[in-house]
């Protein structure tokens, strides 16, 4: 071996180091680089480079730092590649076994383990390597076979086998036999309020935006989304289910090129769970019904929306969507129902929107003041919990610090990386201590969004002049939905009567109910 010749490390966790790790083995990734660190010394090797990842060897196209590897390699870089079996290469079919044999093949460059070093341009160990490369892609198999059966049995038993838990809950071991299961947390409580929030008739766009403004985080930081919040309302987990395989991967090849779908499976594994319920399954049903109810229907690419009052109205007879119906030329519009044989009797849709305008109008000012009051006392507890949630990461943070350090003096962590992962912990302490101070002051700045609550609701004064789409996104901020019966027809000699009830359902109390 040349002297100034250089050689790179390749360092990967396997499932088999996770287990050895959670039975107090140590960090696997440290022990292997020091061990390859070692051998290197030994024999007068001089290391330029290490490639370190933590995926599963199913294939070469999900691991990043293998692709950077192999392009490194292809340019003739290292002189050889250090890494603890040659199993840590691939374990990938046989296209990735091929890749990798003939990728160090045309190199020249040498594969080196702590018991031999492979030559692939000599015949002999070529054939010896993708003998290796073949084997350990068949104990993979096998492996993941166990495996799948393992975990299928157990999420049948009610135990949670996921990685990471759902937001409201932490990750437990069964205190009687084996596996997991989950437990209430201190998030539960957010949890609660997203499902109360929505029964109450508020959207995922809406809770999302309330979070927000009461300063609550999700559990990784930044902002609630609306997906983010429809995730949890989705997920069964809370009524005290478990759900696995609920979205299956799907391979498809085009042109050689293999991608990855995510689709779901209405096969999936839904049992009742080892863990306690936070919401009752009556509040999980209730909640899926009002989020299907609020589904607006597709409207035409290209076409600006003409019904101002879509996704908002619905027929008190039968549940479903009031739609729009074109009149002829010269002729009003309809609001009708959208069930299929519903006795609901359909009105134009100026007189729907002229008695959903006139009803806002009339009982806004009416509970302007009641819901400050109510509004600022919630959202002080809420904002207190949010203060308490801050306090405890900033803790979580401080004793992060501490193993950070830890990690450097171990030799864990280069000094390069300490710097990099101080460097990070130091703004996110610094975000979550402005986000406390804030909290800190939540009584006046709670009570001032409050008072812009009201002048949020004003809008309707200007709702008059706005098209049809505008008025749509301001009755979405003022109401979550109105209920409209009709059982007469018109009569001739009265055409313009309105003859139905519409219940107004706010966003926030004081909803009343229009008729005529």
């Amino acid at each position: 071996m040349s002297d100034d010749a250089l050689y790179a490390v390749y360092l990967r966790k396997s499932r088999a180091d996770l287990d050895a790790e959670a039975m107090g083995q140590g960090e696997t990734l440290a022990r292997h680089r020091a061990a390859l660190q070692e051998y290197a010394d030994r024999n007068g090797l001089s290391i330029g480079g290490i490639y370190e990842e933590i995926v599963s060897g199913d294939s070469i196209e999900a691991r990043p730092e293998m692709l950077r590897l192999l392009s490194d390699v292809e340019k003739g870089r290292w002189a050889g590649v250090l890494c603890m079996d040659i199993d840590r290469l691939a374990r990938g079919d046989s296209a990735d076994q091929a890749r990798i044999s003939r990728t160090f093949r045309i190199s020249g460059t040498l594969i080196i383990t702590p018991s031999r070093i492979y030559d692939t341009t000599r015949d002999s160990d070529e054939e010896y390597v993708d003998f290796e490369l073949f084997m350990a892609r068949r104990e993979y198999k096998a492996i993941s076979r166990r495996i799948m059966r393992g975990r299928i049995a157990s999420a049948r038993e009610g135990h949670f086998i996921g990685s990471t838990p759902p937001f409201g809950y932490s990750k437990v071991r069964v205190k009687k036999g084996r596996g997991f299961t989950l437990e209430p947390n201190d998030e539960s409580g957010t949890v609660k309020l997203i499902y109360s929030l929505c029964l109450g008739g508020m959207g995922s766009s809406a809770i999302a935006r309330r979070l927000n403004e009461l300063g609550i985080t999700p559990r990784g930081g930044g902002e609630w989304s609306s997906a983010s919040v429809a995730d949890i309302l989705k997920n069964p987990v809370y009524c005290g289910k478990i759900r696995w395989r609920y979205r299956r991967e799907e391979k498809t090849s085009e042109n050689g090129v293999v991608t990855m779908h995510r689709r779901k499976d209405p096969e999936c594994i839904l049992v009742q769970g080892l863990h306690p319920a936070i919401i009752p399954d009556s509040d999980f049903e209730a909640a899926q019904r009002a989020m299907s109810g609020r589904r607006a229907p597709p409207k035409k690419p290209g076409s600006g929306l003409r019904n101002p009052l879509s996704g908002l109205v619905f027929c008190g007879v039968c549940g479903s969507l009031m739609t729009r119906l074109g009149g002829a030329e010269g002729r009003s519009d309809i609001l009708r129902c959208s069930g299929r044989g519903c006795s609901s009797v359909s009105s134009k849709l100026e007189q729907v929107e002229n008695a959903l305008v006139g009803g806002l109008s009339g009982w806004l000012g009416e509970i302007r003041v009641a819901v400050g009051e109510v509004s600022a006392a919630a959202s002080r507890e809420l904002s207190a919990q949010a203060a308490d949630k801050l306090r405890s990461e900033l803790s979580r943070l401080s004793a992060q610090r501490e193993r950070i350090y830890s990690f450097l003096e171990q030799g864990v962590y280069s000094p390069e990386e300490f710097k990099e992962r101080m460097e990070t912990l130091r703004q996110r302490q610094q975000r979550i201590s402005s986000q406390l101070r804030q909290e800190e002051k939540s009584a006046a700045d709670i009570g001032d969004i409050v008072d812009r609550k009201p002048q949020q609701m004003l809008l309707w004064e200007i709702y008059s002049a706005a098209l049809p789409e505008e008025k749509n996104r301001i009755l979405r901020t003022l109401i979550s939905r109105a209920v409209y019966v009709k059982s007469a027809r018109n009569t001739r000699s009265d055409p313009d009567r309105y003859r139905f009830t519409l219940d107004i359902i706010p966003l926030l109390p004081g909803g009343r109910t229009v008729s005529e």
